[in-house]
């Protein structure tokens, strides 16, 4: 039932269009603070002037459909065979950046000379470092999604994406108001069809099988398996011990004074008896004489 209003069309309302939207700004607000710290982060590890050049180069590369880190490592490897071919050969002098690129882009225009690959190869070999050209290709590739944020965060603050009758045109708050059904469709799946039995259930098989038909010592046993339960036991136990002996001595108290008064007032009571009046009354009728008693 939890999946049927998704089989043909997803239905939006107005309130939920803007809270989507709102949510897609903060998060594309994010996306940008984000790849703004990791530019700031690889510039200052880097020179400027280094990081600009290997950038321009990286560019260069990219639009001759060349990888500058594969070829930098071809060239390693036959810069090294030839250095042990011809060991008495001198080193060649270095040249400068723009020296290399205005002799590269001379060979490249009158045709004599190596292959603009070849030119390229050698500018990445004499000036540029595998580590140098992967962080020109980070910062490229952060620049150019740090553009793209930019205009789909225009493009969400525009008048356009605040109506849902044009949700062909901000995939971003219909992909947010679609993943926020699809979550409430699933949790209310799981709370009905799932937890609901689970929680019903649970209880009464815990009873089921760990106190009924199980001995006193038995269900002592098991809840002491948990440390903390096992503790609030003994405790619990101590304390039924010392009320226990506490009542017995409070009932020996009450013994030991029932007995004191018992007998102190056996005693009142028979000298009460033997000094009260009417015992004269009893002893002149005895005798014959009436009299009366002073009281």
């Amino acid at each position: 039932n939890t999946i049927k209003p998704f089989k043909y069309e997803v239905e939006v309302e107005q309130h939920e269009w803007a809270k989507a939207q709102k949510r897609s700004g903060t998060l594309i607000e994010n996306e940008i603070r984000m790849c703004r710290q990791a530019l700031t982060k690889l510039r200052s590890s880097t020179p400027k002037k280094q990081l600009q050049q290997a950038m321009q180069f990286v560019a260069m590369a990219d639009k001759r459909g060349l990888d500058p880190i594969a070829v930098q490592v071809e060239l390693a490897r036959r810069n090294a065979e030839h250095s042990t071919s011809s060991p008495e050969q001198p080193p060649k002098p270095e040249t400068s950046t723009a020296e290399t690129a205005t002799h590269t882009s001379a060979q490249s225009a009158s045709g004599n000379g190596e292959s603009d690959n070849d030119a390229l190869d050698d500018i990445s070999y004499a000036q540029y470092s595998p580590r140098l050209l992967r962080r020109a290709q980070q910062v490229l590739m952060i620049q150019d999604r740090l553009s793209i944020l930019h205009l789909r965060r225009r493009a969400l603050s525009s008048s356009t994406c605040g109506a849902v009758e044009n949700k062909r045109f901000c995939p971003e708050i219909f992909l947010d108001v679609v993943a926020e059904k699809l979550a409430y469709n699933a949790v209310m799946f799981i709370n009905f069809e799932l937890l609901q039995d689970f929680f019903f259930q649970f209880p009464r098989e815990l009873d089921s099988n760990l106190y009924y038909g199980k001995s006193a010592q038995q269900i002592r046993d098991f809840a002491s398996q948990n440390p903390r339960v096992g503790k609030q036991l003994v405790l619990l136990e101590r304390r039924l011990r010392l009320e226990m002996v506490m009542s017995r001595l409070q009932d020996l108290v009450r013994q030991q004074v029932a007995t004191e008064t018992g007998g102190h007032g056996r005693r009142s009571v028979a000298t009460q008896t033997r000094d009260s009046p009417f015992n004269s009354i009893r002893s002149n009728r005895d005798n014959g004489r009436r009299s009366y008693p002073s009281f």
